[in-house]
């Protein structure tokens, strides 16, 4: 190969790698929710007209792109508030709480210092103070912060792998249930066991890999879709909703060891 073809493709695989950095860089630094005017009837009828014309509801709208957050996220959407305060500058539609409740998508995406506002209608870095604007506990019903201290008897996390990350949801519900951890857990907090406080289950562990080494598991596809798995691991939120309303926020009856036996049929 001669020297000009040597300069040529030199040239040409420099100018491969400034594009896909000049591509990368623009979705990095791309600031969610700026859409141009074109853009505008993806979700308005008549934006200039009225704004509030929408093409479909909020929720359809907003799985457009964030699917996988919703199906993830703690709270519910569609739903009349009835356990709940609404303060005036968290509207709702039709009575009922949708995205744009909490979000208000047009608004900036960083508070002071590079934040992430994550569009919230108030701004905070903290989202128990933006949580507790709507969900006051009812002082004549024990409620959930009420109820916290009974989690600190002999409940306790014990990490037994380290390596293995677990979800950010595990992590924020050990972050506030287990007293030898407490709140400042960071993402690194690996796998292990939770004691609960007759009872003990691994969390971060790989449903799949656990069913192949051990047997007696359900496999996934037959399991009730109110387990939840995070990618493909075991957490608290695949027993554990803050939201459900039965006993121990569970996500499904447990009577007769039901929610247990959905996964463990050899029991």
């Amino acid at each position: 190969m001669n020297k000009v073809l040597k300069r040529r493709f030199l040239l040409l695989g420099l100018l491969i790698v400034i594009s896909i950095s000049a591509i990368a860089a623009y979705t990095i630094s791309k600031e969610p929710h700026k859409f141009s005017e074109r853009e505008c009837r993806n979700c308005h009828l008549a934006p200039y007209k009225n704004p509030k014309w929408l093409i479909a509801s909020v929720t359809r709208l907003c799985k457009k792109c964030h699917r996988k957050t919703i199906r993830a996220s703690s709270h519910p959407v569609d739903v009349e508030p009835k356990l709940a305060r609404i303060p005036a500058d968290l509207p709702l539609k039709n009575g009922k709480i949708t995205c744009n409740t909490c979000h208000n998508i047009h608004s900036e995406s960083r508070l002071v210092f590079g934040i992430k506002s994550y569009f919230l209608r108030r701004p905070t870095t903290d989202m128990k103070f933006f949580c507790i604007a709507c969900h006051e506990e009812d002082r004549q019903k024990p409620g959930h912060k009420e109820l916290i201290t009974l989690a600190h008897i002999g409940s306790k996390y014990r990490v037994t792998d380290p390596t293995q990350p677990l979800d950010p949801l595990s992590v924020q519900c050990i972050g506030c249930h287990d007293g030898t951890i407490g709140s400042p857990v960071n993402y690194s907090l690996g796998g292990g066991i939770w004691a609960h406080i007759d009872d003990a289950h691994p969390i971060g562990v790989h449903y799949n890999t656990a069913r192949m080494r051990r047997g007696g598991l359900a496999p996934i596809s037959m399991l009730d879709r109110r387990i939840r798995f995070f990618a493909g691991r075991i957490g608290c939120g695949t027993c554990h909703d803050m939201y459900s309303t039965l006993p121990a926020k569970l996500v499904m009856e447990n009577d007769d060891s039901k929610l247990c036996r959905t996964c463990h049929y050899d029991k």
